[in-house]
């Protein structure tokens, strides 16, 4: 039974009737800060409670902090020993779970390996110089883009149609050849884990029905950014009784070019006959006129929609700040003076209250706005932080630290192999891998056994080359026997990147460079012992599956600093202070999405574009900025900015036009003619 009455719990009218329901399909359309997550680990807790077996409810979320999140949140509610037994989980972290159970049906002997972008990226590198396409100055992440839609729209190799998208022929070539090398080295990238499951399901009956008799619940959460194999993986884990619940908010479906789709969320009722549908629209997060402000802006979607009206349940507070500023530079001064001004509770802020730096964000539709910003405020001494920026296991020296762990963890990873041949140098050119490649190929071996034979002298190659490849076997044969040996991962990894010279290598540099390198390596050890301290003897393939799942932005501790963020990172997340900058045509909506040059532009992704500003509007708690710069210079030629069709229809009252001190801003009637007169001129 749960630890406490959930129906006990102050639940809102609309909140209560998603956490009563049980049979049969749900759809729980969650506005912007109407607490979805209260709904989904507080109905979670009502089955729980009504006598159904945690074990047999499968929660799904997008990211692995709102995973984390719901299992703290779910602990209180049903007890730890309930909790424990919950799948709560992300599609992918779901699908190694699935395929650590059913790898055998792939094929697979024992383990797998996971690759990440980077590693895919290499993979496909590989593949174009192998094919003899390396040459043609091709974009990689281009074609592995391709591929990764095409898997995300659950099409197989010899089901990809032919199209005139710019490196499409090169990317079907390639498709079956990367689906083939991933499974000589018994891996399979992100994409897979949610495709080679849906896979499984369909074309085995018997697995279909073992699985979905495991589960009797299902909720995904965020189901506006699940692409079309996701929405077939969800179908085919379904019960014949249908108990799926959805929560999400088409009007926040901004990844649609990256695979998702939108109408997965708008069909569902569709897909699944007899559904229920809730509305959840009081909204927590913000002041009335940012609401308001909100609501003008989604009203006006030309694109199907589920209708919905927020209502702020925190009532008024100070009106939403539309500024017009003569340039981007100019932008930047602002933003860094008012926020500057916010903190000491200056003339800015409303009631002369304070809000700290952590308080306040700075958003943003594409990376390069944020550079500007970022000399500003260090201009300004104003800390900040970058969310949404490099992550730690995507720096180059722990790539190389974690390449040794996969090849110990998993010989057949050609890929992680040839990336730490000589990482230190260890002499082997491109003749030496020719040879050994050549010998490979005759003898039908695979990449290391073929190393192994040249160490042994049986290819002819390079003294210099023979006695590194024959170093770097006997390191990883001794880290072998240390994982055998139940050793910690931290220690068999520090004995490991000492026995292979990589430790001195990195001591040997003396280079600002260097110095960085060192301290990163010396974190990711820390880290390691921290995993060995918290894991309770977790193997080094757990270690290396939890760390590739890890693909969301590895945030430092966070300090008093302003947030600087993309539009799209910053999903999720919510501010007492927002300045959302750059509010012009061709940067929001960006041009790609309303230039009739740009073959790939369609009426939809302008649709997806007043969602992504819908989103930047109701990350804001307390008070909310929208800028645009009046011009632009480039190349010494000065040209105007169009403001912005979404700013557009506010009613009177929810907004302003900010005057800073200083800068000569229009008035409101003068925005709102000059956006409409210039918006009809380019209608006509």
């Amino acid at each position: 039974m749960a630890a406490v009455g959930v129906l006990d719990a102050k639940l809102n009218p609309a909140q209560r009737a998603a956490v009563e329901h049980v049979d049969g399909p749900l759809l729980v359309l969650a506005g912007a800060g109407s607490g979805k997550t209260r709904v989904i680990t507080h109905r979670i807790a009502r089955l729980v409670e009504l006598g159904h077996r945690p074990g047999a409810i499968l929660a799904v979320s997008f990211t692995n902090k709102a995973a984390a999140e719901m299992g703290e949140r779910m602990q209180p509610l049903v007890g730890k020993r309930a909790a424990s037994q919950l799948w709560l989980s992300t599609f992918h972290s779901f699908g190694v779970r699935f395929l650590g159970e059913e790898n055998r049906h792939l094929g697979y002997e024992g383990r797998f390996v996971i690759f990440d972008q980077g590693d895919a990226l290499g993979l496909v590198r590989e593949l174009l110089r192998e094919h003899g396409l390396a040459g043609r100055n091709l974009d990689v992440m281009a074609i592995l883009t391709r591929i990764s839609l095409w898997k995300n729209a659950f099409l197989m190799p010899d089901e990809v149609k032919a199209s005139d998208f710019e490196y499409d022929a090169v990317a079907r070539e390639l498709y079956p050849l990367y689906q083939e090398a991933l499974a000589s080295m018994h891996a399979v990238d992100f994409d897979d884990l949610v495709v080679a499951p849906a896979r499984l399901l369909r074309e085995k009956p018997e697995l279909r029905e073992k699985w979905q008799n495991r589960f009797r619940f299902l909720l995904i959460d965020e189901f506006q950014d699940t692409n079309k194999s996701q929405l077939e993986l969800v179908r085919l884990l379904a019960n014949p009784m249908h108990n799926v619940c959805v929560v999400g908010d088409d009007d926040q479906s901004i990844y649609g070019w990256r695979g998702a789709e939108v109408g997965n969320i708008l069909d569902f009722e569709r897909l699944f006959p007899g559904t229920t549908v809730v509305k959840l629209e009081t909204n927590y997060r913000s002041r009335e006129p940012i609401v308001t402000v909100a609501n003008a802006v989604i009203s006006q979607s030309k694109g199907p929609r589920h209708a919905k009206v927020l209502r702020s349940a925190k009532g008024a507070g100070p009106k939403v700040r539309v500024v017009a500023l003569t340039d981007s530079a100019t932008e930047a001064k602002f933003v860094v003076r008012e926020i500057r001004d916010l903190a000491k509770g200056g003339d800015a802020s409303p009631d002369d209250r304070r809000f700290p730096y952590k308080s306040c964000a700075i958003l943003y539709r594409s990376n390069q706005q944020g550079k500007l910003l970022e000399e500003e405020l260090r201009i300004g001494g104003v800390p900040y932080r970058m969310y949404g920026g490099t992550q730690f296991f995507d720096r180059k020296e722990v790539k190389d630290c974690i390449a040794y762990l996969r090849v110990v963890d998993n010989p057949r990873d050609e890929l992680s192999l040839r990336r730490i041949l000589n990482v230190p140098a260890r002499g082997i050119g491109e003749g030496t891998l020719r040879k050994v490649q050549g010998h490979a190929a005759r003898k039908g071996l695979r990449f290391d056994a073929a190393l192994r034979a040249a160490a042994r002298g049986e290819v002819e190659v390079p003294a210099r080359a023979k006695a590194g490849i024959g170093r770097l076997f006997g390191a990883l044969d001794r880290a072998r026997d240390a994982v055998k040996g139940k050793a910690a991962v931290a220690e068999l990894t520090e004995r490991l990147l000492q026995d292979v010279g990589l430790l001195e290598s990195l001591a040997s540099d003396e280079s600002s460079h260097g110095q960085r390198r060192r301290e990163n390596v010396q974190f990711l050890m820390r880290s390691l012992r921290k995993f060995d301290a918290d894991s309770r003897g977790l193997s080094l393939s757990q270690f290396l599956t939890r760390i590739t799942l890890r693909v969301e932005q590895e945030e430092e501790e966070e300090g008093n600093q302003v947030t600087l963020s993309s539009l799209h990172s910053a999903k999720g997340l919510e501010f007492d202070v927002v300045f959302l900058i750059g509010v012009v045509e061709g940067n929001l909506p960006h041009s790609r999405t309303t230039d009739p040059k740009v073959t790939e532009a369609a009426p939809t992704d302008v649709e997806e574009e007043r969602r992504l500003f819908y989103v930047g509007v109701t990350r804001a708690k307390e008070l909310l900025y929208l800028s645009r710069p009046e011009r632009r210079t480039m190349r010494g030629r000065v040209t105007p900015r169009v403001p912005s069709r979404f700013l557009q229809g506010f009613p009177e009252g929810a907004w302003e036009a900010y005057q800073p001190s200083g800068e000569k801003v229009m008035e409101a009637e003068e925005i709102a003619d000059m956006a409409s007169q210039i918006l009809e001129r380019l209608r006509g």
